[in-house]
């Protein structure tokens, strides 16, 4: 039996898209190659690093600031950064009803940096229903690092046969998998809906 759903949080509770952010810059800059912009921060993990406080933004700015002569001022530089995201409304709904099912615990557990949560927190108030949480830049760790799993299982006293997690990145999935937790790759809301009311009785 079911009794605890972690969530991730991007592409799965909220989308995103990390090419909004690219574009954005490039919007403003204007004179650099938005592609070499891409693959300098994929290729230094910028992003990794960040999510798992390895690095700072202001820390990012300035290295991009450096290599491309960004123009860009930190706080429009942050409010790109954080303004990727858009509302998943077939999973806003279904949080909002599992919420108030009292035969389940919430919990997220994501991949995320502390500009994008305080974002997140702010602009999509219904995935603070969800109060236990998991997040890389306070742990130091990042999915799908089993560690990450361990660590949430051990924290709240969870029983793998007992939860869920629920999460859009097939390797994610497979590393909670291992570790016997039940898990859905979450692809369409459609699908997702089918499967949790296919093993969980309604």
């Amino acid at each position: 039996m079911i009794k605890n759903i972690i969530f991730d949080i991007g592409n799965t509770l909220v989308y995103f898209d990390h090419n909004i952010f690219f574009d954005g810059v490039a919007r403003i800059e204007k004179t650099f190659n938005v592609n070499s912009f891409r693959d300098y921060i994929k290729s230094n993990k910028l992003g990794q690093k960040l999510a798992s406080s390895k690095i700072t933004h202001r820390k990012v700015y300035n290295l991009l600031k450096k290599e491309f002569d960004i123009k860009t001022s930190y706080s429009d530089f942050i409010h790109i950064h954080n303004d990727i995201f858009w509302e998943n409304t077939n999973m806003k709904d279904f949080l909002s009803k599992i919420s108030n099912d009292k035969r389940f615990e919430l919990f997220m557990l994501s991949n995320t940096d502390s500009e994008h949560m305080k974002f997140l927190n702010k602009n999509f108030s219904y995935i603070n229903v969800i109060k236990r949480r998991v997040l890389s830049f306070e742990v130091k760790m990042l999915k799908p690092d089993r560690r990450i799993f361990q660590y949430t299982i051990k924290k709240y006293k969870l029983l793998p046969k007992e939860t869920l997690f629920i999460d859009d990145l097939k390797e994610n999935v497979l590393s909670a998998d291992n570790l016997g937790i039940n898990t859905f790759h979450y692809t369409t809301h459609d699908s997702f809906l089918k499967q949790f009311n296919n093993i969980i009785p309604q």
